[in-house]
């Protein structure tokens, strides 16, 4: 009973516990711990501060967004990796099995996530604090409401029913959060956005900026609707977006929307640009809140180096880009695909051209200790989404002429995207590639099990789910496993 306590705290609740006044107190008095913790503003900022830090880790390189919406898709296979176990092959060629030791520690990391958002907000909700700025702390918690209801979103896709807590949890209270139906699910997922849409500001300023905003909450929304099949709804979220005149395709914002905008988006320093609408923050330097995405996608081999550079490292081979992903591109569309597809490396000992692609998005000459922030939801992926659900090209088009490519419709089109339907699924596979979304777009159009199979994967119905961690069983045998496991 204690391991499977234990076990419960670390998989399911991870974190501590905020005792009660009439519980034992047994805290430091010369130190801040968890229990004397939370007494000023201050304190209450810096937690929810650290949601932000779990952003950064679900949307990290193996966090559950690249599982499930990169590696999982089409876009990618492992050519050579590190370590000695299977795990992201299992996910790549469809063949998981339920002890799959990432998705484990995805599952694990999304519910640390959870409890920390959880906290953030019990300790708001509880703590005996007056505010300087009486908004401020509406502001805080909708922030943490935000990030807490983004977790759930991509795990709701990836393993439909979940456990859904909403507060802090005790050990032995895990055993009482099952399986929830995703329709649960989802309606907790909108009712939580659209209040942390009401308590938003529609920007910041100064060291805030980078802080979720009420047209973040708008964005996700969208995709949420989208997702059900909602386009009305998800239409409503989107045309605010775009009608804010907030956000543009100009992402160095230099007057002129063009393919200098879209490398832009990829250099090392740039942060939270007006093409981008919420992004998880990093920081480049040793000891500081570093993204992992470069060290994952470049190649496993010991010769390997970043263009221009002479000082070699070995990558995790994760992500390496496939032939197939690499045929979309258009002939014309040298830019995307060059930052999109780097084709190799110099060996430098042997002067010998190594073929081992591999995408420059994540590319940061400070290699080691890299601070590229991840763009989750970008205005391009907006605009997309908008010519989805109102049948409008000319917003699909917008995208294609920031790269100089003939809009759909246009003479020079390609003629085998010929329905609008398809020429969507085309653009946002070339344009978002490697930012988490093509497993996600074709599990919510319905043409994953019809694209995959008809490039080779053995995919059915149930694949289109991962499964319950092994580990979550063996701690709670009332949590079921899903079809096909």
């Amino acid at each position: 009973m204690k391991n499977k306590i234990i076990y419960i705290l670390s998989f399911l609740v991870l974190g501590f516990y905020s005792c009660n006044e009439d519980e034992l107190d047994l805290y430091p008095k010369t130190q801040i711990t968890e229990g004397n913790f939370y007494q000023n503003e201050e304190q209450l900022v810096l937690a929810v501060n650290d949601i932000y830090r779990q952003l950064g880790r679900i949307y990290n390189a193996q966090g559950i967004a690249d599982l499930y919406g990169e590696l999982r898709s089409d876009n990618t296979y492992i050519e050579f990796t590190g370590g000695s176990t299977t795990f992201s092959e299992e996910i790549t060629d469809y063949y998981i099995r339920t002890n799959n030791g990432l998705i484990e520690n995805a599952w694990e990391t999304c519910y640390n996530a959870i409890f920390i958002c959880n906290n953030a907000i019990y300790q708001l909700d509880n703590a005996d604090v007056a505010f300087t700025d009486p908004d401020l702390k509406e502001r805080l918690k909708a922030e943490a409401t935000l990030v807490r209801s983004l977790i759930f979103f991509n795990m709701v896709r990836v393993w439909g029913g979940i456990p859904l807590p909403l507060k802090p949890l005790k050990p032995e209270e895990g055993y009482e959060y099952l399986r929830e139906s995703k329709e649960v699910v989802y309606q907790q997922i909108i009712s939580d956005l659209k209040y942390a849409k009401t308590n938003l500001p529609e920007s910041y300023s100064g060291n805030d900026v980078g802080r979720v905003t009420k047209f973040g909450a708008s964005a996700i929304l969208a995709k949420v609707y989208l997702t059900l099949g909602e386009n009305q709804n998800g239409s409503i979220e989107l045309k605010e977006i775009i009608e804010s005149e907030r956000f543009s395709l100009d992402a160095n914002d230099d007057g002129n929307i063009n393919a200098d905008d879209y490398e832009y988006l990829f250099l090392p320093d740039t942060k939270n640009s007006k093409a981008s609408l919420l992004e998880a923050q990093y920081l480049g330097g040793e000891n500081s809140v570093n993204s992992n995405h470069q060290s994952q996608y470049t190649p496993f081999h010991w010769a390997f180096h970043l263009p221009g550079m002479n000082e070699t490292f070995r990558g995790n081979g994760m992500n390496t880009p496939t032939q197939n992903l690499a045929d979309e591109f258009e002939a014309d569309d040298v830019l995307r695909k060059n930052i999109s597809i780097y084709p190799g490396y110099l060996n430098l000992d042997t002067d010998q051209f190594i073929e081992y692609p591999f995408t420059m998005k994540f590319y940061d000459p400070n290699w080691r200790y890299p601070g590229q922030n991840f763009e989750i939801i970008r205005y391009a992926d907006v605009l997309l989404m908008y010519s989805e659900v109102t049948n409008d090209p000319s917003y699909l088009n917008m995208v294609r002429a920031r790269v100089g490519l003939p809009g759909f419709g246009q003479e020079g089109y390609p003629e085998k995207y010929n329905t609008l339907t398809l020429a969507i699924e085309h653009e946002r596979r070339v344009e978002l590639c490697f930012e988490f979304h093509r497993f996600f777009d074709l599990v919510r159009t319905g043409r994953a099990v019809e694209v995959l199979q008809s490039n080779g994967f053995d995919i059915n119905q149930d694949k289109l789910l991962f499964p319950i961690p092994l580990r979550a069983i063996d701690v709670n045998n009332n949590i079921t496993q899903n079809p096909g496991y």
